[in-house]
């Protein structure tokens, strides 16, 4: 073999040679590492540039909107609830209405009970605000039944056959001059009221005395002359003679 072409088969040999100084041939060349194929991952950030914060976890997809919301209505509905301590010791005066008061047997009972059930302060004076707005309805709708029972009551004798129409002024007037005569003070509060004082029954028993007890029969109390008149005390009882 010629030195020339010595030469050159030695030069495809040291071409061939791998870098390792390997075995060299015709050995395929090393597939490209995944890596270097791959992004670069992202920076954990730095002083300067924080890593963008964390997406909100997103809410269940099984759960509807109202469903959500009525979910956080009771969370903050109990959390009050649970800071809530029971019943004290003893409870402090509760507060009423202007005006009102409590018998202290049943406000006694009331707090033992309270105490038994183990209720707070606060709920307690919510039970009391509660009974005082049912006692000052009661209390109204009773002052209305009466106003009305007495309008009825004085509707009634207005329109009754002998004293009313024509004759009822005239009626009022000797029913009031009865009660005037023979009442008091204390009497006539009561008849005003209650509604009494229109009551019909009431009324004729007046307007039966005014008639028994003429102008020229009428005694006032006090009066020191009786001749030729009734005393109160015949008309009401009669005679003994």
């Amino acid at each position: 073999m010629s030195p020339l072409m010595m030469k050159l088969l030695g030069r495809v040999y040291m071409n061939e040679a791998p870098a390792d100084g390997g075995q060299g041939g015709g050995a395929p060349a090393p597939a490209a590492s995944p890596a270097a194929d791959a992004p670069p991952a992202p920076a954990e950030g730095s002083l300067l540039t924080p890593p963008a914060p964390a997406d909100a976890p997103a809410p269940d997809a099984s759960k509807t909107p109202e469903q959500i919301q009525q979910e956080a209505d009771a969370k903050a509905k109990t959390e009050p609830d649970a800071k809530l301590t029971g019943a004290p010791e003893a409870y402090e005066d509760f507060s009423l209405p202007e005006g009102m008061e409590m018998d202290a047997d049943v406000l006694g009972e009331f707090k033992n009970l309270a105490k038994e059930l183990n209720i707070p302060q606060a709920k307690a004076q919510q039970l009391i605000d509660f009974q005082a707005q049912l006692a000052t309805k009661q209390a109204e709708q009773y002052q209305a039944a009466v106003i009305k029972q007495g309008q009825d009551w004085a509707a009634e004798v207005r329109n009754d056959p002998v004293l009313g129409g024509e004759n009822y002024e005239k009626s009022v007037e000797s029913a009031i001059k009865v009660i005037q005569s023979f009442g008091d003070p204390a009497l006539t509060e009561l008849l005003r009221s209650t509604g009494l004082g229109n009551n019909p029954a009431l009324f004729k028993f007046c307007h039966r005395i005014s008639s028994a007890i003429s102008e020229d029969k009428f005694v006032l109390p006090g009066s020191q002359t009786t001749t030729g008149r009734k005393s109160n005390e015949e008309v009401f009882y009669g005679s003994n003679s």
